[in-house]
């Protein structure tokens, strides 16, 4: 057939673009706002459904004209739209005051709205002109997807992302070629002339990334003789390098502090968060500024110490692990793009500071390293992996952290020496919100280990913008708490905690209305903690890794409150990440009930051949049946993803192995579903069958199977994960065309909008999973998930 190709083309190009549209736009802009704005692009997918079910006489009569024509448009829309969504000046800090910004966001809805439309009605167009096929074009969907979702991580280490833009619309050309070639030599001429003139003009004038002026970037790129020196791009984040004689990075540090800071350039990620690459010859006495800062405590409370830093970055943290006699340190960091620009690179000007002595690089993830070692250490750093600016306005609230949960805290302190000290450094925030959840989730943490007495195994500091918790494997001593007191009399650092702290000690420097910090902590080491989580202004109980969440502080009940002090100016200073969640939310139910629920009043009824004894089905079985087959293989697929990460380690890793995975047996099911001939068994029983045991197995038992095998290198963990994801990602590519045969042999008008019920469904279930796993974890999502497929199956039983 000569559709199938281009229908794997088109799915891994949508896919891919999907992916590389978020990257971008959290690049350009913020992660949320990504989220937001692809959660509803994605809604194209309805509204090709839509499209096709008022049109299927005309599209069916015209297939080859029509999927001609929109799978050619198809890639000049990856261009153009992607070129002109750089120039609405949209700005979500100024949705607040200025009502026009919200005119910029419905541009920005329908700029990426179209490429997903023309690419999804190319596929929808297919299921409605060859009906019988729908399991082996589902194959070619899914597999395309699959691929896509692969491929496009691998991409991003080898082209930048408007390189992969156009990588992404030579293939979308490709699609359109390859199906005329099943048409006259001239239609085939024509179509392969203006792909090659259109794919030459795209080369050689790229659209341009344009980053919000309000990200670190910008602003430090108008510092006097600011200029990017290197960049780099991966599936981890963009990477560049700033030099600036302006540019000083010494977050927290005290204004006690009389020296110099030595030359820095910048590293940032994601044109945000700023790691300094500090000036080093060798000569340890020019990073005495590094002492002014809270990170320093742990150091004034162990001698020589064996040293862990979480997220090493530019090299401060080790830099300072060396300027405070520690006897070796190991620096674990996740980009190795980092690594190698700071010290092959940038060497000569950070000293080589990887290759130290008593230096060790580790690449990995955090949580990771700490799961998979059986090292001990005397002090594990963890300090502002993110940016301030991000942090402070909620920009974090969706995005999941296995580094501050519980049970990562515990993982942490089993990994320290009997005396060892977990130290971990966030920023000040007005209202106070991270430092109390940090130090809530420490005593949580102490409690599971067996400590008694929590209270006696912390201290808590902070400056005027950082603050700093230490948590000790064993209680601190009297000198210990002493020498904690002296750093910060001497640093004009705010005392928070220490065993037996005077009240009168704290809020001395760094003056609060109130000592926030300390009446949180005393409520919170008391028996009256339930009562403070409650009552708090901000959700402050701590992360688990069931509902990793760290950074979602909003809370419903004090929304009253905030409206009442601070009007409607709170959102973009204080938590507006969970907002724009329910703003999604709320949105793509609108539109889907428009794209879906409408074109129901203007489908006109087909008049059934006399032959035709099959039972019709109703609308309201189409309907229940594609919804919960939607939602339900997004909850699996996003619960899994979570899963996995704990186990695979990397975010990255975890997201394109399980969506690959899900995809590819998926195909593999939908393959195989069309040649099942069963008469006493129902496919679409067995299916529902293997999909509710595998995953309630999985449930249980996932967690054991994982702890068994962390040590293994990446790559075995990675095929165990695609073995555990195979058997049950291929039952779940058989509802769909069996459901979708069904459709088309028994209301074959109904078939394109099934399609459209479908996407809009993945794309309401996206968010709407979030929204579960925030509430509730993650494990409800994957219970969820189960009781749609055996819903899915019931309302299809007859």
């Amino acid at each position: 057939m000569s559709v199938f190709f281009p229908i794997f083309f088109i799915s891994f190009s949508l896919l891919s673009y999907e992916i590389l549209l978020m990257r971008i736009l959290s690049i350009a802009s913020w992660s949320n706002f990504a989220y937001m704005v692809i959660s509803v692009a994605l809604l194209g997918f309805g509204a090709s459904g839509s499209f096709i079910s008022l049109f299927k006489n005309i599209v069916k009569k015209h297939f080859n004209l029509f999927f001609l024509l929109f799978s050619f448009l198809f890639p000049i829309s990856l261009f153009l739209c992607s070129f002109l969504s750089q120039f609405i000046p949209f700005n979500p800090f100024l949705i607040t005051w200025y009502s026009k910004q919200y005119l910029y966001l419905l541009e920005y809805y329908l700029v990426l709205f179209i490429p997903f439309f023309l690419g999804a009605s190319c596929i929808g167009m297919t299921f409605l002109h060859f009906g019988r096929l729908i399991p082996r074009l589902y194959f070619f969907n899914l597999l395309g997807s699959a691929a896509g979702a692969l491929g496009v991580v691998l991409l991003m280490y080898l082209f930048s992302p408007v390189n992969l833009l156009l990588f992404l619309i030579i293939l979308g050309f490709l699609a359109a070629v390859t199906f005329s070639l099943s048409l006259k030599r001239k239609i085939f001429g024509m179509i392969f002339l203006a792909s090659l003139c259109l794919g030459t003009i795209f080369y050689l004038y790229p659209p341009k990334l344009h980053i919000s002026e309000y990200k670190a970037l910008s602003t430090s790129l108008n510092l006097p003789q600011a200029s990017i020196l290197k960049e780099r791009f991966s599936p981890l984040g963009l990477i560049d390098v700033v030099k600036s004689p302006a540019i000083r990075c010494a977050p927290g540090l005290s204004f006690n502090f009389k020296g110099d800071i030595p030359p820095q350039l910048g590293l940032f990620t994601d044109a945000d968060s700023i790691s300094a690459i500090n000036y080093f010859n060798g000569d340890l006495s020019p990073l005495s500024y590094l002492d002014y800062t809270t990170p320093s405590l742990p150091y004034y409370l162990t001698d020589t110490p064996r040293v862990l830093i979480i997220g090493s970055g530019g090299g401060s943290g080790i830099l300072n692990a060396l300027y405070h006699r520690a006897n070796r340190v190991d620096a674990v960091e996740v980009n190795p793009q980092i690594v190698d620009l700071v010290n092959r690179e940038y060497g000569d000007f950070s000293g080589h500071i990887y290759s130290f002595p008593h230096v060790t690089p580790v690449i990995a993830e955090g949580r990771g390293f700490i799961e998979s070692t059986s090292e001990r250490y005397d002090i594990i750093d963890i300090s502002l992996l993110d940016s301030f600016s991000a942090s402070s306005a909620g920009v974090y609230a969706l995005s999941e952290n296995y580094l501050y949960t519980i049970e990562a805290m515990m993982s942490f302190l089993k990994a320290l020496t009997p005396q060892g000290i977990l130290s971990i450094t966030r920023w000040v925030k007005t209202p106070p919100r991270d430092g109390i959840k940090i130090f809530a989730t420490a005593v949580e943490a102490l409690k599971k280990i067996g400590v008694k007495l929590p209270s006696s195994h912390l201290i808590f500091i902070r400056s005027w913008s950082t603050c700093t918790l230490l948590v000790g494997r064993s209680p601190f001593t009297p000198t210990q708490i002493h020498q904690a007191e002296e750093f910060s009399r001497k640093r004009s650092f705010d005392l928070i905690w220490t065993p037996n702290i005077d009240p009168e000690k704290v809020n001395q420097y760094n003056i609060l209305p109130q000592a926030y910090y300390y009446n949180a902590a005393k409520s919170i080491i008391s028996k009256r903690k339930e009562k403070f989580y409650r009552d708090y202004l901000f959700n402050v109980k701590p992360a688990t890794d069931n509902s990793p969440y760290f950074f979602q502080f909003f809370k419903w009940a004090s929304l009253p409150h905030l409206l009442k002090t601070m009007g409607r100016e709170w959102i973009p200073f204080v938590e507006w990440g969970y907002i724009i969640l329910i703003a999604t939310l709320l949105q793509a139910i609108g539109v889907s009930v428009v794209l879906i629920i409408l074109p129901l009043f203007f489908l006109k009824k087909e008049k059934e051949p006399a032959r035709r004894k099959l039972r019709k089905l109703t609308k309201l079985q189409v309907l229940l049946y594609f919804l919960f087959l939607g939602v339900g293989y997004m909850f699996v697929e996003i619960s899994f993803i979570q899963k996995f990460t704990l186990f695979l380690y990397y975010p990255i890793y975890a997201v394109s192995v399980v969506i690959s995975a899900f995809l590819g047996f998926s195909s593999l099911g939908s393959r195989f579903c069309e040649k099942i001939r069963l008469k006493r068994v129902s496919p679409l029983g067995i299916a529902a069958t293997g999909i509710t045991v595998i995953s309630l197995v999985y449930l249980v038992v996932l967690r054991d199977i994982f702890s068994r095998f962390l040590f293994l290198p990446d790559w075995v963990r990675i095929a165990i994960s695609v073995g555990l994801i195979a058997p049950l990602a291929f039952f779940m590519g058989m509802p769909f065309p069996l459901g979708l045969s069904k459709v088309s042999s028994k209301s074959p008008g109904l078939v394109p909008w099934a399609w459209g019920i479908n996407g809009c469904a993945s794309v309401i279930s996206t968010i709407l999973s979030t929204v579960l796993a925030i509430n509730w974890g993650f494990n409800l999502v994957g219970i969820l998930a189960v009781a749609l497929y055996i819903g899915a199956y019931l309302s299809f039983k007859s």
